[in-house]
């Protein structure tokens, strides 16, 4: 069997993993080396800076445990994680998955203590088949450790990635290809990998200033997601233009920063004129700083809703002239600004025809001066006739309303005009009034409430054989056929 260990200790199958340095034979040269390591050649060299636990233990606030597993491993380095800030929010979002295996990811074996390590011994088995009790088994169990959790960061590089619209992904193929270790290892880890590292994005702080510089320099395409969104929050020109202005700020080394102001003024074409073509400028300012001057003109529809006629199109085409002279951007943008702006005409007094028309003006003066006379004369007599026609009427409206309010009720009742304004209050009240509310009423008559209310059903008791005004609960009520009884049918 290749895995035990063999009686003679100069077979080359054996492989020394005590960890203990290599002994240089001293072979009596003066200028021999008493010590080979790295240290000796290089007296900077410090091999604790390539640890990742080590370098990042007092920036992240790692433990003993955190510390020694990053030590274990290394990144795959690439321009990315080669970005300071980007590779904390790796090691970050590795150290929330790692914790969430071990918390809820439970090993079926009880006897490991997480799932990774009931992993490595899989892996070890199938792989490897090497025994607990094998000389190899101790290094080959640790490599295997070691390799889940560099591929568990990849994994967690891709995620943060994906979170800063990085679109290129590293290769995140595990070196463990048998079936039954890719389905063991899919289904206990990957599997519930790929649920979390999703969820938990939110935990990824957003690229600060600096890092977005970066990461645009060499994702020329990145500053599209950014511009997709702002499209799709559009609400006015001047906030679009800001937004703009802001994300040309974080590509400021992109060589293709030209293109976010061609866009942006493309777009804003048919939201504000004005604004597209303040956008252009800006583009152009960038075209002629860039390496090729490309001097990209709008779409031929674009064109036709900015410049419905000639002239404004031959106006802009002068001030685009100007600033590649010039390049005055201030002034460029001033003058587009009032590209749309009504044209003011020169006018040309003359003032013979000035004169003329105050000649007949003073004649027209003159004739309007005797018609408002005779029609001031006319409404003067309409006045009055109509102030006359007013008080007839008025003295007809009041006579007819006396006339109606004297035979409203009944002649046989003989009622008082108090009376009957109390059976008005009762009907402008639905026949229901509060007892408080006529008590004032009659008082305010100078009357007594008991003997008022008395007095009227006595009035009525003839016609109706029945008491009219009742009391019931803090109310005084009509019964309305009664009433009806009391008015005056003629």
């Amino acid at each position: 069997m290749p895995n035990d260990p063999l009686p003679l200790p100069t077979d080359y199958s054996i492989i020394d993993v005590s960890g203990d340095p290599d002994i240089p034979i001293n072979f009596g040269n003066e200028h021999s080396f008493s010590d080979t390591s790295a240290e000796n050649f290089n007296p900077s060299y410090n091999s604790d800076l390539r640890k990742i636990g080590k370098k990042y233990r007092g920036k992240l606030s790692l433990n003993e445990e955190q510390a020694a597993m990053l030590d274990k491993m290394s990144f795959t380095e690439n321009v990315f994680n080669e970005i300071d800030f980007c590779k904390i929010q790796i090691i970050k979002q590795f150290l929330r998955a790692v914790e969430y295996l071990y918390q809820n990811c439970i090993p079926v074996n009880k006897s490991y203590p997480t799932v990774i390590d009931e992993l490595s011994e899989i892996i070890v088995c199938i792989r490897y088949n090497y025994r607990k009790d094998s000389l190899n088994y101790g290094y080959t169990y640790q490599s295997v450790q070691t390799e889940i959790l560099n591929h568990i960061l990849k994994l967690c590089e891709n995620t943060v990635r994906d979170v800063y619209g990085i679109k290129r992904k590293i290769n995140t193929d595990f070196i463990y290809n048998e079936p039954d270790i890719f389905h063991q290892y899919h289904k206990k880890i990957v599997s519930k990998l790929e649920i979390f590292l999703t969820e938990n994005q939110y935990q990824i702080l957003d690229a600060d200033y600096k890092t977005n510089i970066i990461l645009n320099e060499n994702n020329t395409n990145r500053w599209k997601t950014k511009f997709d969104l702002i499209k799709a929050d559009y609400s006015n020109p001047l906030a679009f233009e800001r937004e703009i202005f802001r994300l040309s700020e974080v590509n400021i080394k992109n060589p293709s920063a030209d293109a976010i102001f061609f866009e942006a003024s493309k777009f804003v074409a048919e939201h504000d004129k004005s604004c597209a073509l303040r956008l252009y400028i800006h583009y152009l300012e960038k075209d002629l700083n860039s390496p090729k001057f490309d001097k990209r003109e709008f779409p031929k529809s674009i064109q036709k809703n900015l410049f419905p006629t000639e002239d404004l199109l031959v106006d802009f085409e002068n001030i685009l002239n100007e600033f590649i002279v010039g390049r005055n951007i201030k002034t460029a943008v001033e003058k587009v600004c009032q590209l749309y702006l009504p044209k003011r005409k020169k006018i040309t007094i003359d003032p013979e025809a000035i004169r003329d028309i105050q000649v007949q003006h003073s004649e027209t003066a003159h004739i309007l001066g005797q018609i408002l006379n005779n029609e001031e004369e006319e409404e003067t007599v309409l006045k009055t006739m109509e102030t006359v026609n007013e008080r007839e009427s008025t003295v007809t409206v009041i006579h007819q309303v006396s006339e109606f309010q004297h035979t409203k009720y009944s002649d046989e009742l003989h009622l008082t005009d108090v009376q009957k304004n109390i059976l008005d209050l009762f009907e402008k009240h639905s026949f229901n009034i509060l007892q408080q509310d006529l008590q004032d009423f009659i008082k305010a008559k100078g009357l007594f409430m008991g003997s008022t209310i008395d007095s009227i059903n006595e009035c009525c008791f003839e016609i109706l054989d029945d008491i009219l005004i009742e009391e019931e609960d803090e109310y005084f009520i009509i019964n309305t056929n009664y009433y009806k009884k009391l008015l005056n049918n003629d």
